[in-house]
């Protein structure tokens, strides 16, 4: 099978893939449907539904401070309206029909089959241009077969990272498109929408220029991709910057596209833009002109924003570093993953590199170099992904293409073979191929350790908040039912009670929150007798503990003597009081008794 140009009909494309694309949904509706029943959402999700509902209810567009997350200070949050509009949009949509709480579950399946049909239509469309109907179909339908791609875009999952990937697929129609400057401005004003959303796509963007400066190098008539991508990205992140924070907001802050990014994006593309039009295009020349014109803009960079020149949580105070940063599961490497779904994410990528090995050897010399690129950036976004792992997704949905190349490939072979028994065979040799994890989860829970030995007689063991109980609206209801207060509660518990109840918290899992997230931690951390002044120093009305996830057997295991390892074993300090209803629960809720007055004796009280 060479490599070349499809010859697809666009009504025949268009029936593959809305057919794959019902069948990834029935699939995605049907794993997340246990979720969704209870509204059991993870916790970014669960806080961006919470942001929403703010909007809705009357908070500015412009203002994202949540008010409800320690609530003398209300601080700031850095995510965007992008992601928050098309969940308002459903909810505003649907509310007069059925209901805001209906309206808010219908949301939380369109939306994200929505960003579904975006990535299925532009790996299908890219990969049907290159080799043509069969590919385009198998390839879109590989976006199913990879876990953390799918995870992304399935119901309930309505936090960002699903348009970042919808984002970085439909960067590359642009990438593999032979007009250099419709390439150059689709590829740019996606991957600005993917920045403008979330810093993790900068990276992404980074190899993309990399690869169009490579490009460049090669044929000079490729500069003009580089230039139009980056002066397409820089327009679209100011655009956006205006259109979401508000054009006279000149705030910065290190981990969002602020107006340094912006100044070093306008300096980066016009001096490109510069370099392009000169009549030297020399490799040794590009390079010199593009370190130059990077050396200028990180200068201004700098200059503006000079804390920001260093790792974004590098400064984090220790504590919050050390009990939350470092136990963030999908910004650690891969080598911290569980195995069971680390492994067969690997094998899948691995797999995607060979097929793009194997398709560089078949294709003509026409596209020979295109290929390549693609390996390239592959390769690029596979290193990527074994650094951080949430960009594991952006590198699955650069191999969704090779996959379904390779794929097609080999089912091709299969066809040909002769007898039955060895189809059948080759056929499952394959399936094992292309979906590992059908052999590596399903063996996981026989060679899995044994849980440590619980904190405290009554504890239970560690588990994920998600298979806890302790997010079950019907639990927090009666939560819900108390007076309205601020909870004193932990971080994967936090937006469950945002969500679910009036209630405010302390503190949750989002940085800009430092000072609480670190006296939350301490909290957790300290003896009851030391905590009850830093719970009363929070203003909050209740703690609340969830006694079976891994956080409070973090901070158990920690301080045996601590405040969560004391209400993990279901003792309860003086100045706490438990609430009536959570005696069954794994998750525990005491009311902070009023601190009582010191008495002032005077000779006439004697």
């Amino acid at each position: 099978m060479n490599v070349e140009p499809g010859r697809t009909q666009p009504a025949g494309i268009a029936q593959r893939l809305l057919l794959v694309w019902l069948v990834l949904s029935a699939i995605a509706l049907a794993v997340a449907a246990p979720r969704l029943a209870e509204l059991n959402l993870r916790g970014d999700d669960a806080l961006r539904l919470v942001q929403v509902r703010d909007l809705i209810g009357g908070q500015a567009w412009f203002d994202l401070r949540q008010y409800r997350i320690d609530p003398a200070a209300g601080p700031l949050m850095h995510w965007s309206r992008l992601v928050d509009a098309p969940i308002a949009l459903v909810v505003l949509l649907l509310t007069p029909l059925v209901g805001q709480p209906d309206a808010e579950m219908a949301a939380l399946v369109v939306v994200p089959l929505l960003t579904l049909g975006v990535v299925v239509a532009a790996v299908g469309v890219a990969a049907g241009r290159l080799f043509g109907l069969r590919v385009a179909g198998l390839a879109a339908l590989s976006v199913g077969l990879l876990g953390p791609v799918l995870f992304q875009l399935q119901p309930t999952r309505i936090d960002h990272h699903g348009w970042q990937v919808a984002a970085i697929a439909v960067a590359l129609l642009g990438f593999l498109s032979h007009d250099v400057r419709l390439g150059g401005i689709v590829s740019g004003i996606a991957l600005g929408i993917g920045m403008t959303i979330s810093l993790e796509a900068l990276p992404v963007a980074a190899i993309f220029a990399a690869i169009y400066a490579l490009r460049w190098m090669r044929e000079a008539w490729e500069g003009e991709r580089l230039a139009w991508f980056l002066f397409a990205m820089a327009a679209t992140l100011a655009g956006l910057y205006a259109a979401t924070l508000g054009p006279g907001n000149l705030s910065s802050y290190c981990d969002a596209i602020g107006p340094a990014h912006i100044a070093f994006f306008i300096v980066v593309a016009a001096g490109t833009f510069a370099a392009t039009r000169s009549n030297r295009c020399s490799p040794g020349f590009i390079a010199a002109a593009l370190g130059a014109t990077g050396l200028a803009g990180l200068t201004l960079f700098g200059t503006v924003a000079p804390d920001c020149m260093r790792m974004p949580f590098g400064a984090l105070d220790p504590l919050v570093r050390d009990y939350w940063y470092l136990n963030v599961g999908e910004g650690r490497p891969i080598w911290v993953q569980d195995p069971a779904l680390a492994v067969p994410a690997v094998i899948q990528l691995c797999l995607a590199l060979v097929a793009c090995a194997l398709m560089l050897r078949r294709t003509g010399c026409a596209r020979r170099w295109l290929v390549f690129d693609y390996l390239l950036l592959l390769v690029g976004v596979t290193v990527l992904a074994l650094l951080v792992w949430r960009s594991m997704a952006f590198a699955g949905v650069i191999a969704a293409i090779p996959l379904g190349w390779l794929v097609a490939h080999a089912m091709k072979r299969i066809e040909s073979l002769q007898r039955p028994v060895a189809k059948v065979v080759a056929l499952a040799i394959l399936a094992i191929a292309v979906m590992p994890a059908i052999i590596i989860q399903t063996s996981a829970p026989l060679l899995a350790r044994q849980p440590a030995t619980p904190v405290g007689a009554a504890a239970a063991p560690a588990r994920s908040v998600t298979d806890s109980s302790c997010r079950d609206k019907k639990i927090l209801a009666r939560f819900a039912a108390v007076p309205t207060g601020t909870a004193f509660a932990q971080f994967d518990v936090g937006p469950a009670i945002l969500l679910h109840t009036p209630h405010a918290v302390a503190a949750t899992g989002h940085h800009r929150a430092e000072q609480a997230m670190r006296e939350t931690i301490a909290g957790m951390l300290a003896t009851p007798d030391e905590a009850e002044s830093i719970v009363r120093a929070r203003s909050a009305d209740y703690v609340v503990l969830c006694r079976d996830i891994s956080e409070t057997a973090m901070f158990a295991e920690a301080a045996p003597d601590g405040l969560a390892a004391t209400l993990r074993g279901r003792e309860t300090p003086d100045w706490l009081e438990p609430l009536s209803g959570f005696e069954n629960s794994s998750l525990g809720v005491w009311r902070v008794r009023q601190a009582a007055r010191k008495s002032i004796a005077t000779p006439l009280m004697q």
